[in-house]
């Protein structure tokens, strides 16, 4: 009888795996699954941040446009609703022009919106500048005539 069993431990030697299980494959697939996800995310993100840095940026520009335009005489120094760009629908502008009594200055404020899905705004940026009374002057160049 022993050498029976000596006999059958070496007929049926350990096993030895040549491959992997499919609850590994299962497994590695979900976690590669759930880092690729992460990584989208990541990704999505980060564009979205860079959109809205252009947006942001064009918006300044933007306004620093119209502020330079009033100050030019191209456009009229007085409050507007809101006008469009003819470059592109989406943006859109306002004045405002505030007297500021005895001091003979006129606050003048640009805000320009990026507008998307009707009124929702992307972004936007408002500038304000203190500016001579323009009457100012031609009241002084009219006296001295």
């Amino acid at each position: 009888m022993h050498s029976y069993q000596f006999r059958n431990r070496q007929a049926c030697p350990t096993r030895q795996r040549h491959g992997i299980t499919l609850l590994e494959v299962l497994v590695s697939t979900a976690i590669f699954v759930g880092s690729l996800v992460g990584i989208m995310q990541i990704l999505n993100t980060g564009h979205r941040s860079q959109i809205e840095s252009i947006l942001d940026s064009e918006a300044v520009l933007r306004c620093e446009s119209i502020m330079g335009e009033i100050l030019a005489g191209v456009q009229p120094m007085n409050s507007t609703d809101e006008q469009g760009f003819d470059d592109d629908p989406n943006w859109v502008w306002t004045t405002t022009v505030t007297d500021q009594g005895s001091t003979s200055l006129l606050q003048v404020d640009v805000e320009v919106k990026h507008k998307i899905a009707g009124d929702r705004v992307n972004s936007y940026s408002i500038l304000t500048r203190y500016v001579r009374d323009p009457q100012l002057f031609l009241d002084a160049a009219g006296a001295t005539e």
